[in-house]
């Protein structure tokens, strides 16, 4: 395919798609005059991933890179190709300066929900975002008088655990690489607000049941008009 298809089925204008070729995020097209290169179909999903990487995921160009790079090492298996997507996905916290006062409480705390993960035999990097994430908010919560227990924590553990699995399963429908790591950036980045919402919805709901409110009735749909005689 041309450039201009390449552009019109990847969903970007022309520009992009030689802005993404300038900075070898794309791999060039094969030659077939001095001015003009032909594309496949490799070249669509990678455009898609790319797309994906710093639109859904607004990741930097040096990120995506490191993601694509990751992506092209046969060194790496395919957890690791995928995953480097997801550490590369916001937030990110970083831990007090060793300096801080704070850094005690922070490294407690860490060993807390690192030992948490542990004990219910969660295959997870320390350097993991999101533990780092985890460990901020547990720490905020603690900090303010909230139920911040380590039970607690769990319990949400287990609740999340097979959504997760859920979620894998489908990414691995996709034997393509470019293609499952888009769908990690997807599910990760598009779903997290549909479990967020669900999750605010659902404590609406639970407050209604346990304070007796009731919605009022929808509204009577209108009586729609006769039909005015031709006669």
């Amino acid at each position: 395919m041309r450039l201009s298809e390449l552009s019109d089925r990847g969903g970007v204008s022309v520009a992009t798609v030689k802005y993404y070729l300038r900075e070898g995020l794309l791999p060039p097209g094969t030659p077939v005059t001095a001015r003009q290169s032909d594309y496949g179909e490799e070249h669509l999903r990678r455009l898609r991933l790319v797309r994906a990487l710093l639109t859904v995921g607004g990741m930097t160009i040096q990120q995506a890179r490191d993601v694509l790079a990751v992506a092209d090492d046969p060194a790496f298996g395919r957890h690791e190709r995928v995953g480097i997507a997801a550490y590369m996905l916001g937030p990110h916290v970083s831990p007090p300066d060793p300096a801080d006062p704070e850094r005690a409480r922070w490294d407690e705390v860490f060993a807390e929900m690192r030992g948490l993960l542990t004990e219910m035999g969660w295959q997870v990097f320390d350097e993991a975002p999101a533990l780092a994430t985890l460990t901020r908010a547990v720490m905020t919560l603690r900090s303010l008088g909230y139920n911040g227990a380590t039970e607690h924590i769990r319990r949400y553990a287990e609740v999340m655990h097979p959504i997760a699995a859920e979620e894998y399963a489908t990414m691995e429908e996709y034997p393509v690489l470019e293609e499952a790591i888009e769908a990690a950036v997807a599910y990760t980045m598009l779903y997290e607000p549909i479990l967020l919402s669900l999750r605010r919805l659902a404590h609406e709901d639970v407050s209604a049941h346990l304070h007796g409110f009731s919605p009022p009735p929808p509204p009577e749909p209108p009586t729609p008009e006769p039909p005015i005689s031709s006669s």
